[in-house]
């Protein structure tokens, strides 16, 4: 077995990824349909969701899980970044900012999916059915990658648009050093934490 990708060959992992893909598949529609209405096409909806790191998690986790539920194979330390940024979402929105938001209706149901059930599920899949990575250094580069990359495209939009879904990327506030801090110091929580939870995999699998 190659250490490098993630094989979903049991028909377990297969069916188990595949629920978790249709799940946060039917999460983001049921979302879009919500923000949708006479002003705002589901197009235009799905455009402007985009601009939260949450929906790019959600995203990658219904693609990815979708893959392997077709039996395909996933990259180990692409899936442990995927799992590194769905822990941070569920973390970061239920410690810092569920008391400010108060959804309610069907965006209480979509709020559960995107950062309670999506993230759990797709990380306990990811340490019950991923081999481990093969180089611990070169997933931590991956697993910081990812909000990297965000960042590059949040702040294109929002020199685009005005708006910045969060104050560590809000140009209208920040100089270009201030946010060059914010995002060193994010990619090495990030890291920190994609280091732990490789550790527990470890620790669970041995």
């Amino acid at each position: 077995m190659n250490a490098l990708t993630t094989p979903a060959t049991s028909q377990t992992a297969r069916l188990s990824a595949g629920a978790i893909s249709v799940a946060a598949f039917g999460a983001l529609g049921l979302q879009i349909t919500i923000n949708s209405g006479d002003d705002l096409s589901p197009l235009a909806s799905a455009g402007l969701m985009l601009r939260y790191f949450t929906i790019w998690g959600n995203l990658a986790a219904a693609i990815l899980m979708l893959h392997l539920a077709r039996g395909k194979t996933v990259r180990a330390d692409l899936m442990a970044a995927l799992s590194t940024a769905l822990a941070i979402i569920a973390v970061v929105y239920w410690g810092l900012l569920s008391g400010m938001h108060y959804p309610t209706g069907l965006d209480r149901v979509t709020n559960q999916f995107h950062h309670t059930i999506i993230p759990a599920a797709t990380i306990a899949w990811w340490m019950a059915f991923s081999p481990k990575v093969a180089s611990i250094p070169r997933a931590l580069i991956v697993i910081m990658a990812g909000p990297l990359i965000y960042t590059a495209f949040a702040l294109i939009v929002g020199a685009a648009t005005g708006f910045y879904a969060y104050f560590f990327l809000d140009r209208n506030t920040l100089s270009w050093g201030e946010i060059a801090l914010y995002q060193t110091g994010l990619a090495a929580f990030f890291a920190a934490t994609g280091a732990t939870l490789i550790a527990i995999k470890r620790l669970i699998r041995r």
